[in-house]
């Protein structure tokens, strides 16, 4: 697949500071694309920052919590601060089943087992947090006529797997507003450029929210570096026009050309099809 040149944009990755979020932050800069990596920990920012090595020029941090309308709109106006524009949104900030309790991957937490303020907490960061930043930074992509709007949500597998009901759950919620947003912005508008899609890892990925435990073999984990060409092409020019649509980052073959690299990693957002 053909470089492609991000040079000029300017992206708010939410979740950077490690995982899947640090591939893609370090893939868009390596694109040539501004990127402000938004945090809940400073340490992980740093991190970010460190990997990027001369692309650290391109990245500017900010350490905010995405569950509060505070963290929100810190993390909209320092990308405005930063770069002066917004042309994508990558939501993909999560927390993992440690937030309930340890040990869950040796024993399964129960569905019921959850409590309301589990729940909250999952709600909070997985499907309102992507929900109110996508509704902040539309108007500065309506202003510019451009914007990518990606939301990183899970497998439909893990959204309604019974020990992972607090983590999926939220994230089936997300994927379902992302599909709403997308068919009503083109609805309201189809030549407004601005996108909405879903990119996903495709399974299980190797990152801190899966913990060691007896028994897992981290190689079988998919590799977070799966994310970064689809990501790339989904915030660029290219993808103009391509709305409502699920990626997988797994299915997506760098080698391959660009128009099968799509359309073997491409489906239909959420339950459309």
């Amino acid at each position: 697949m053909a470089d492609i040149s991000l040079d000029g944009k300017a992206a708010i990755v939410t979740g950077s500071g490690s995982g899947l979020g640090r591939v893609m932050a370090l893939a868009l800069a390596g694109a040539g694309a501004n990127v402000l990596v938004a945090d809940k920990r400073d340490l992980g920012i740093e991190g970010t920052m460190e990997a990027a090595g001369d692309l650290r020029a391109r990245l500017a941090g900010c350490v905010a919590d995405v569950s509060t309308d505070e963290g929100r709109a810190h993390i909209v106006a320092s990308c405005l601060d930063a770069f002066g524009r917004i042309d994508a949104l990558i939501n993909n900030a999560g927390i993992g089943l440690d937030a309930i309790r340890g040990a869950h991957a040796v024993n399964p937490i129960l569905p019921w087992e959850p409590t309301p303020e589990h729940l909250h907490t999952f709600f909070a960061v997985h499907a309102i947090a992507p929900l109110r930043l996508a509704a902040s930074v539309l108007p500065t992509m309506r202003e510019q006529g451009t914007g990518r709007i990606i939301t990183v949500t899970t497998s439909l597998t893990t959204m309604t797997h019974k020990s992972l009901i607090a983590y999926g759950a939220p994230k089936a919620a997300s994927e379902a507003y992302t599909a709403g947003l997308a068919m009503e912005l083109a609805q309201e508008d189809e030549d407004s450029g601005i996108t909405v899609n879903v990119l996903v890892p495709g399974g299980p990925a190797d990152t801190p929210l899966i913990p060691d435990h007896p028994g897992l073999d981290r190689a079988t984990l998919i590799q977070p570096k799966v994310m970064a060409a689809p990501v790339v092409w989904l915030v660029s020019d290219l993808s103009a026009g391509v709305t409502a649509r699920r990626f997988i980052g797994n299915d997506w073959d760098p080698a391959a050309p660009l128009e099968e690299a799509i359309a073997s990693a491409g489906a239909p957002i959420g339950w459309n099809g």
